[in-house]
């Protein structure tokens, strides 16, 4: 990704800081210019506006850039009635992606077409965006143009993310929606009380998945969970398989969760012995499998599935009840294994329903694979079997089978790695 600037000098524009950073701008990512653009039938390669507003827009929402997990964010929240492409971008807490999609404005006739996608380490993308940020900055500075809401505001970015503990408690306040500089002193006291119990990612994707949930319930059910006797979530083997299955299949730099968790799923069968054919129908099973005959479910609770909990003894799943089907306790337990197996150093952390979080989808892929073998699934559907004879045959959803079947192609090719 590259912000490419090309000053103008005298613009038209009434308010200072937009007549200051008027500009020709180029965004590129990797080899294609995002902004490339027909107004009516004739092409330009660059927007002609004042990048302040994209520069404020940055700053205002940096914590949302870079503590939501679920929450895309596009360079039009900022335009300010500018036309100005659709490039989105998100942190899923591995990999930061942007891509350009295809979007139009009228009056005058403007559209922007699809771009490449580009997959950035989180450092580059701070690094391209302070970038950015700063020369904004610096341009209106230099026009004496100072105190503005974006430099204001930026400060205390700068200031947050050189300090470790303030910048975690900024990224934790983003997961939960709010404003780390006008957070309500209640959420403020859910964040210190869950810092107690997580850290680092394992913090952000618990808060983002306790979103609009009743936080203290979840909390308390949390505190009740780790007080319970250890036999009853303790499963003596996992870290064991989960060793043998991570030794089979290195992590490799830069993969999607996804690759990771159909890799290592397909080991952990190995480890246990399953093959292609082996079922694993029920949550127990399952437990029994991973050296706990006597494994039982939690109370219901809203906002986390498992809760995995490493102790010197080993690993605790502690696995929330359900009053639905129990394709849904398997899936989830599973996935708690995934998260093990996708992550062996120790760790407390949670299962819950993020879809984007790059842990959440290591572990969404593990149990699809371990309960759900494709190439198992592919055979009985080449026999003629339906979707809802497939799903019982493994303990699963159908929609689990339906993705099993829509990811065969990437499944194959990230196993073959």
């Amino acid at each position: 990704m590259k912000f490419s600037v090309d000053w103008l000098e005298d613009a038209p524009n009434r308010a200072p800081e937009e007549r200051a950073t008027a500009a020709e701008l180029q965004i590129w990512l990797g080899d294609s210019n995002a902004t490339l653009h027909f107004t009516g039938e004739r092409p330009s390669a660059s927007v002609s506006m004042p990048i302040y507003t994209l520069a404020e827009g940055l700053a205002l929402d940096w914590w949302r850039l870079f503590g939501s997990r679920e929450e895309e964010v596009s360079l039009k929240r900022y335009r300010s009635g500018y036309a100005v492409p659709d490039v989105r971008m998100r942190f899923d807490g591995a990999a930061f992606e942007v891509r350009a999609e295809q979007t139009t404005y009228r009056n005058p006739d403007v559209r922007f077409w699809a771009g490449q996608n580009e997959i950035l380490t989180r450092q580059d993308a701070e690094a391209i965006l302070s970038h950015f940020i700063d020369a904004v900055l610096e341009r209106l500075q230099g026009r004496n143009v100072e105190k503005t809401t974006a430099a204001l505001r930026w400060a205390r970015v700068r200031a947050s993310l050189a300090d470790p503990e303030e910048r975690a408690f900024c990224e934790a306040a983003a997961a939960l929606g709010e404003d780390p500089y006008a957070i309500p002193d209640d959420l403020a006291a859910t964040i210190e009380r869950s810092a107690e119990i997580f850290e680092d990612e394992a913090l952000t994707e618990f808060l983002a998945g306790a979103r609009g949930k009743n936080e203290d319930r979840l909390l308390e059910w949390i505190d009740g969970a780790r007080q319970m006797p250890g036999y009853i979530a303790r499963l003596g083997d996992l870290r064991g398989l989960a060793s043998q299955a991570a030794r089979a299949s290195p992590a490799i730099g830069g993969e999607p969760g996804w690759a990771r968790g159909y890799r290592r799923a397909r080991a952990f069968r190995a480890a246990l012995g399953l093959g292609d054919a082996g079922r694993l129908k029920t949550y127990k099973q399952l437990a029994k499998r991973l050296g706990n005959a006597h494994f039982r479910a939690k109370d219901p609770v809203d906002g986390i599935r498992v809760l995995r909990e490493d102790d010197d003894r080993g690993v605790m799943l502690h696995l929330r009840s359900s009053r639905a089907a129990q394709a849904e306790q398997l899936f989830s337990l599973a996935r708690g294994a995934g998260d093990v197996a996708c992550f062996p150093e120790h760790d407390i952390a949670p299962v819950n329903d993020l879809l984007h979080a790059y842990r959440q989808s290591c572990g969404r892929a593990f149990a699809a694979e371990l309960l759900a073998p494709v190439r198992e699934v592919c055979a009985m559907r080449e026999d003629g079997r339906d979707r809802l004879t497939i799903a019982d045959e493994f303990g699963v959803s159908e929609l689990v089978i339906d993705h099993q079947l829509e990811n065969k192609a990437r499944i194959e090719q990230a196993c073959a790695v």
